[in-house]
């Protein structure tokens, strides 16, 4: 693990020097929201596969800022978006300094993300510009999945969250995880690359959720996606333990046509085996990653460490049951 703490360490300190300067007008919004650099999971794992892809180091470390800065960029959209107050247990630059200043950072961000991802092809010495395209449809995808979650009916079954996850959370594990690929020109494996970041990209959502219904995802209370009438792996699962007009009701409440406040949906979902059941789905999506990561050359497989060792600490601290692959 040493080599990962490293990977962050060096990540954090590349990542340090590109924010605004004291001076800028978003110097202190970015001081404030990188006052934690959280846990650095996809430039991490961007940098420990580039490294097994023999991608130069200045190449590596671009394209690790480029993923970065694009993820910072979605959670700050994310924050006005659903106008939430906490992140990370602290407080989010939405909460802190309103919508327009917290909309601008976010653009900046994105913003800088192409701007390292230019420069990380140019170090790369590549013609190709397949990692710019791969990063254009991150930012699209996450977009489309954003919005998807005001229009239409509330998500309800498992189909639906899918097509979610896939639009929101593993964009953002393809940009870590295939741009080095793309980057080296490296080909091989990369139909289990890509089955990996699927089975990963549920794996990440399903333990978010999770965390989310347990009060431990760093908001400021337990079941804020349930409040919200957000979508959520743990209330999915929920519902498909219901029958009939309990599902009925359910299903209105979720769609603002039954807001009788007399049934507590949050102590149900605690007592009907929903979270353990989730629990159980998130270790079937570790399994199927683990089979594609089985296929893989060993440097391959240590590269994903990074992600993988996080999700299975995860899981293991949520199911004491729980064993590793």
């Amino acid at each position: 693990m040493d080599n990962l703490t490293n990977l962050k360490a060096e990540l954090q300190t590349r990542f340090s020097s590109v924010l605004p300067k004291q001076g800028h007008e978003l110097h202190e919004i970015a001081k404030f929201h990188f006052k934690d650099f959280g846990k650095l999971i996809r430039g991490s794992s961007a940098l420990a596969i580039s490294n097994a892809v023999n991608l130069n180091f200045e190449a590596s470390i671009n394209w690790a800022l480029s993923v970065e800065l694009l993820h910072n960029a979605s959670l700050v959209h994310d924050d006005v978006c659903d106008k939430d107050s906490h992140r990370r247990h602290h407080l989010t630059v939405f909460a802190e300094f309103g919508s327009p200043l917290a909309i601008c950072f976010g653009d900046w961000l994105v913003a800088k993300s192409f701007e390292h991802a230019v420069i990380s092809i140019n170090k790369a010495d590549k013609k190709s510009n397949d990692a710019i395209i791969l990063l254009s449809s991150v930012m699209a995808d996450l977009s489309k999945g954003q919005a998807r979650e005001f229009i239409g009916e509330p998500v309800l079954d498992w189909d639906s969250y899918s097509n979610l996850v896939n639009g929101k959370t593993t964009p953002l594990l393809a940009a870590a995880i295939e741009g080095p690929f793309l980057l080296a020109e490296a080909d091989d494996h990369l139909d289990d690359i890509r089955n990996i970041i699927q089975a990963l990209g549920m794996s990440y959502q399903i333990s978010n959720d999770i965390l989310d219904v347990l009060g431990k995802d760093g908001s400021s209370m337990a079941f804020n996606d349930l409040m919200r009438k957000a979508p959520n792996a743990v209330s999915i699962t929920y519902r498909n333990k219901l029958k009939n007009g309990h599902k009925i009701n359910f299903d209105k409440w979720m769609n603002n046509i039954n807001l009788d406040s007399s049934i507590n949906w949050s102590k149900e979902i605690k007592n009907n085996g929903a979270l353990e059941s989730c629990i159980r789905k998130l270790n079937h999506y570790l399994q199927i990653s683990h089979h594609y990561r089985s296929k893989l050359p060993d440097a391959l497989q240590d590269a994903l460490l990074p992600i993988v060792t996080y999700l299975e600490s995860t899981s293991k601290d949520m199911c004491p049951t729980y064993k590793k692959l």
